[in-house]
């Protein structure tokens, strides 16, 4: 139960980024409108009694995303759209952090994997669980 971080939303922009089961979304925080909402359930593999994607990161456009199956991924801030994903293997219930180009995250095998994202502009989410900055204050 330790490990798991729960729905830890963070405000970006005047939008509400969360995760809560197996479904990462967008709320406008002034009507309440969910501008999208994105399911990351990988059909492949087996289900778990609680399916569990990390608190997103929302960096440079992007919102980073961590699964229990073991994949990172690469949202659009603005219409959730899957810009890449990785499969390291290895379940992850941390959320990611995002420094320099890179996104580190710790999975429940106790590894960290470092993930080149291809644009150093992914920048400024440096550290696990965020910082006030990253709750809209």
């Amino acid at each position: 139960i330790w490990s798991y971080q729960g729905s830890k939303p963070f405000v970006v922009n005047g939008r509400l980024y969360s995760s809560m089961g197996d479904t990462t979304q967008c709320v406008d925080v002034r009507t309440g409108r969910v501008i999208w909402s994105r399911n990351l359930r990988d059909t492949r593999r087996p289900g778990y009694p609680d399916d569990i994607l990390t608190p997103p990161a929302i960096v440079n456009g992007k919102v980073f995303v961590g699964t229990r199956w073991g994949f990172v991924y690469a949202l659009s801030a603005d219409t959730g759209d899957v810009i890449w994903k990785a499969d390291i293997g290895e379940p992850i219930s941390f959320q990611p952090a995002v420094a320099m180009g890179r996104v580190y995250v710790g999975t429940d095998h106790g590894s960290v994997f470092c993930l080149e994202t291809g644009d150093p502009r992914d920048d400024g989410w440096m550290m696990w669980g965020g910082n006030p900055r990253h709750n809209g204050r």
